[in-house]
């Protein structure tokens, strides 16, 4: 052929060769463009192959790359095309075998021998794409010279990074698909021996195709060629494979506060960014976005608390910045919350210590926002729901309470219904069970709200739940408010006829009053109280038992409570008669002992001794006993800072998080030691060691130093942490090393281990081939490759290699990635006699 046909799509496949030869962009790119060339003679693409040389040729003067050089790059560029699985490999093996004829009319004739023995070879290796700014150079043939210099000039355009990054991730998709294929499980669910953490194969090679991709179009092949193999590939799948493979961790910054660890979105996250915002138009982004937050809730709905938190806040991220359209955004925040399993957030709910996450978590949904509760609960006629919907307005804390202030704030009409009073006295009740803080009202505006609920004429539930609130105030209108309400409640039970409730449920209220008076720090309200319990009259209840909740305070500042509580003691205590012994009411001492039982005085101690000793073996000497006991037991509250030796913060390594854990004693300048145990009270099995928030060591198993700070991330373990202050003298042989720094590479490493145990799994075992292993470009350490070397040839598997050798799971897993896309290695395809090495006797290492 002498000219090109007139073809517009001939024309622009043509060009995107050319690019691609001078790697302008990435193999996905232009594989429809190689499919459709093949459908040509192969005298079409000469024209191009001859124009790229020569724009070679003009962009480096005086290089000494030969042309048949250039010639064998450019059909290994093509070649590559099936080892990529992008083209149909037999297709293209025919259309080659014509092209390398074609091709070798363009070689000066002293190297076309040598041409032609090297594009023989194109299939019997698997080396990838050049490194940056580097040709495919032929090897010269057996004695023969090196393509000479005179015969060209000029060497090969450097090409970017996103097409580096986008050759290497190409060639090792191809690594996994091969997986694929050779394992059999595409389209069946199972697991396969070696997939890590027990997933399915097909999760792996989609988590992978998604963060592998650089671009939408890249994504669509990747996800091409596994629907071609029978794999499921949609969007939906997508997000699914990658939140499985997100850490079980939330970076710091995810509940608002400020962080350098916050935001980042690498690996997984960075991958479901790319997948929404690189959408077509904003309707398929939006569709999107609803996959991904779907994706999100059934983490949660499994189990998977700190994995949907990250989810939901990049896509708060995504919304904030506008990156996907604000309609439907709403949309899915207002209707999926309700996909949340109710038991989940129940269970959750019920653990203090996982009020943080969820709370991230319920302010993405609209409905399950403060406001969005409130709602709800106003209308919920199911009682297990609205104790769910109160479970989740107390994880709100104070939003919910500023919520519920305000519309308490509104005025009772005279046409109060029944479902408002209800709703009122939930709101009631939120007010009592979310403590006050500084952004409350101040107290007496508040005790003007509630008073207004607590007065006797009102539903019973409702004034029970306002005297119950009251108990958080402790100012002087409170307390006088309080007073007045015992002696109305005690005015009606006088005259019982009268009351606007039943003589029992005056009873009741009077207990609620007089347990919230019992708490308050008031001498006056105590006096008020003791003399209450010193009527004893029959109609008003069991006064006596009403004193027992002033056991919750320590009275040791009020001698004069103190003196009157010892003094019903004194008064209850057996006395003789006539040389008979007399009982008092052994019950009343009871409740008397319990009003004194946080507050340990020399005086109460020699009291309770005194009543032990002589009612012993009795109900009141019994609970002397135990109060006793108690005084021996430490305080919590006994010192602002714990001792060192004590440990000064303790939780669940799951529910904290350990990046945002070492953050904090990094800004907090901590000294100590960290230690990690295994659930349930298991052994330690890491101990970071910190000075002025600074790393000084760190041991993890047979691991020490970096490599065992890399390992803690790579490798996260659930269990439970303590940090324990104390002194940590400067050592001379070792350099405090800065945490940030060090957690930012390991979690770095985190993303890469994900991608290279898809290709090298965890029980995966490989054999040698005849390739010569190279070392990886980033590991210069060659007693680390040897010894690594020869353990895979004894057939280890990464896992074994990991427990034998001292270095972390990512720099094992990268050298044995390298190696399977070298060629050096491949996967054993049939099991081995018991004893024989994986290869033959000899195991040359990398050099």
């Amino acid at each position: 052929m002498t000219a090109q046909p007139p073809n517009p799509e001939l024309q622009e496949a043509l060009l995107e060769l050319q690019q691609y030869l001078s790697d302008s962009v990435p193999p996905l790119v232009v594989a429809d463009s190689v499919e459709l060339l093949m459908k040509y003679p192969p005298q079409a693409l000469i024209p191009t192959i001859r124009g790229w040389m020569a724009a070679q040729y003009r962009g480096a003067s005086g290089s000494s790359v030969p042309l048949s050089d250039y010639l064998f790059h450019a059909l290994k560029k093509i070649h590559m095309m099936g080892e990529f699985r992008l083209v149909p490999r037999e297709a293209l093996e025919a259309y080659l075998g014509q092209l390398k004829q074609v091709v070798l009319a363009l070689c000066p004739d002293e190297d076309r021998a040598m041409l032609l023995e090297n594009l023989a070879r194109l299939g019997e290796t698997s080396a990838g794409a050049s490194p940056v700014q580097t040709i495919f150079r032929q090897a010269p043939t057996e004695g023969g010279p090196r393509a000479t210099a005179s015969a060209a000039a000029g060497a090969m355009a450097p090409r970017g990074d996103t097409a580096a990054a986008s050759a290497e991730a190409l060639r090792r998709f191809s690594v996994l698909l091969e997986r694929l294929e050779s394992q059999g499980v595409l389209g069946s669910g199972a697991a396969p021996a070696g997939s890590p953490a027990g997933k399915p194969l097909e999760s792996e090679a989609l988590a992978y195709a998604a963060r592998a991709s650089h671009s939408n179009k890249e994504l669509e092949h990747y996800l091409a060629k596994l629907k071609d193999m029978g794999l499921e590939a949609g969007t939906d799948n997508l997000f699914r494979a990658l939140a499985q493979s997100l850490p079980g961790w939330v970076l710091p910054g995810a509940a608002g506060a400020a962080s350098p660890l916050a935001g980042m979105e690498s690996g997984a996250l960075g991958a479901m960014r790319r997948i929404i915002t690189e959408a077509e138009d904003p309707a398929e982004g939006g569709r999107r976005f609803q996959e991904m937050v779907k994706a999100g809730i059934e983490r949660f709905n499994e189990g998977s608390l700190p994995q949907a938190v990250s989810m939901l806040e990049l896509a708060d991220r995504l919304v904030s910045e506008k990156k996907v359209d604000r309609g439907s955004a709403e949309v899915v925040r207002r209707r999926l919350g309700e996909s949340l399993d109710p038991e989940q957030l129940k269970k959750v709910a019920e653990a203090p210590e996982q009020h943080t996450l969820l709370r991230s978590l319920l302010r993405f949904f609209t409905t399950l926002t403060p406001e969005g509760l409130l709602e709800e609960l106003k209308r919920e006629q199911k009682r297990d729901r609205r104790r769910l919907i109160l479970l989740l307005l107390e994880v709100h804390g104070t939003p919910t309470r500023t919520a519920a202030f305000e519309q308490l704030s509104h005025t009772i009409g005279p046409a109060t219904g029944e479902e408002e009073w209800f709703f009122r006295r939930n709101l009631l009740y939120l007010l009592r069970r979310i403590p006050r803080d500084q952004t409350s009202p101040p107290a007496g505006m508040e005790a003007d709200i509630l008073l207004q609920y607590a007065q006797l004429g009102y539903p019973l539930l409702v004034v029970k739940e306002a005297i119950a609130a009251l108990g958080q105030l402790k100012d002087e209108k409170t307390e006088t408010a309080l007073i007045q309400l015992m002696a109305d409640l005690e005015g009606m039970l006088a005259k019982p006829g009268e009351a606007p409730y039943e003589a029992k449920d005056l009873r009741i209220l009077l207990d609620r009053v007089a347990a919230t008076m019992a708490r308050m720090p008031s001498q006056r309200v105590r006096r008020v109280l003791i003399e209450h319990a010193g009527r004893r009259q029959t109609y008003l209840g069991d006064t006596m038992a009403r004193l027992s909740d002033l056991g919750t305070q320590n009275l040791s500042d009020d001698a004069g409570t103190v003196e009157l509580l010892l003094g019903v003691i004194k008064e209850n205590l057996p006395f003789k008669l006539l040389g008979v012994t007399l009982r008092q009411n052994d019950a009343h001492l009871v409740h008397a002992v319990e009003a004194l039982a946080s507050t340990p005085l020399t005086v109460v101690r020699r009291a309770l001794e005194d009543l032990a000793a002589r009612v012993a073996g009795q109900d009141a000497g019994k609970a002397a006993a135990r109060v006793l006991a108690g005084f021996e037991k430490p305080a919590s509250s006994e010192a602002a800072y714990p001792a060192e030796g004590a440990a000064a913060l303790q939780g669940d390594l799951e529910l904290f998080g350990l990046p945002g854990l070492l953050q904090t004693l990094a800004e907090s300048a901590a000294s100590g030691s960290l230690s990690l145990r295994e659930p349930k009270g298991g052994d330690v099995f890491a101990v970071v060691t910190l000075r002025e928030g600074k790393l000084v060591e760190c041991q993890r198993g047979h691991l020490r130093g970096e490599d065992a700070f890399y390992q803690l991330l790579e490798r996260p373990s659930p269990g439970q942490f303590a940090f324990v202050k104390e002194t940590v003298a400067a050592r001379p042989d070792v350099t405090p090393r800065e945490i940030l720094p060090l957690t930012l590479e390991a979690m770095r490493r985190y993303d890469e281990f994900q991608e290279a145990a898809a290709l090298v799994p965890d029980s995966l075992v490989l054999e040698r081939t005849d390739i010569k292993p190279t070392p990886h470009a980033g590991e210069k350490d060659g007693a680390f490759l040897k010894a690594l070397w020869g353990r895979v040839c004894e057939g280890a598997t990464p896992l074994d290699c990991e427990q034998a050798i001292a270095s972390d799971s990512y720099r094992i897993r990268r050298a044995l990635v390298h190696w399977v896309e070298q060629g050096a290695l491949k996967s054993q395809t049939a099991p081995l006699p018991a004893g024989e090495p994986a290869s033959g006797p000899e195991k040359p290492s990398p050099a």
